[in-house]
């Protein structure tokens, strides 16, 4: 069944990438600030255009060029999605990000965070992992080596979520206009009490220079 699904979705991405592209240009009609979902699958926010691989492929410059030779991006919201991509790849993209980016843009990246305290989160999100999609996780990050990546690229990082190698959790991130996080520990039903049972890595990059 996974793989007739697979193959009828690979009939439709011409149908796809038609429809994405007359959104596209009635969403730049309608916007000012470009804000971009990347991995977004079903997700819609109002405000935001959703991609997926099919439509804008990160790790390529020509779909930046295709989308962004006229207006740069704003903001970027990234949720779970940076596990799913090898080192080369994050590059790749961090250089289109910061190439097609406005000087004040604002990454909003979530993965699962590998300075957890919980082994049993750790074995739900670590690469080949029980958890749903894991096995297809190339990474399991902390807050040190996912800046490291952004930061050779000319970014600085902004932890919001996280825990630390000393075991504790700080939590600064909110739902504001720069990303909605449903994984986060305000916004997950699992994290009852206050309790952080299951949280996010969040951070926030801007340009350097910015």
């Amino acid at each position: 069944m996974k793989k007739l699904r697979k193959f009828i979705y690979t009939l439709l991405i011409p149908v796809i990438r038609l429809d994405k592209r007359i959104r596209w240009q009635y969403y730049l009609k309608n916007t000012n600030k470009i804000k971009l979902v990347v991995g977004a699958g079903q997700t819609n926010f109002p405000g935001w255009f959703s991609t997926d691989k099919t439509t804008l492929d990160v790790t390529k410059e020509d779909h930046f060029k295709k989308y962004f030779k006229n207006k740069k991006i704003c903001n970027v919201l990234a949720e779970h999605v940076l596990e799913h991509l090898t080192t080369d790849e994050i590059l790749m993209m961090t250089k289109n990000f910061y190439k097609y980016s406005t000087d004040d843009v604002n990454i909003r990246i979530a993965v699962p965070d590998g300075f957890h305290i919980d082994s049993n989160y750790i074995n739900i999100v670590k690469p080949g992992g029980t958890g749903a999609g894991a096995d297809d996780h190339k990474h399991l990050f902390n807050y040190k080596s996912l800046s490291a990546l952004f930061e050779a690229e000319g970014f600085f990082a902004h932890p919001l979520d996280f825990w630390d190698e000393f075991g504790n959790f700080t939590n600064n991130y909110s739902n504001d206009s720069n990303g909605f996080i449903s994984r986060s520990f305000i916004n997950d039903d699992r994290n009852v009490g206050r309790k952080p049972v299951y949280t996010s890595l969040i951070i926030d990059f801007k340009k350097k220079h910015s």
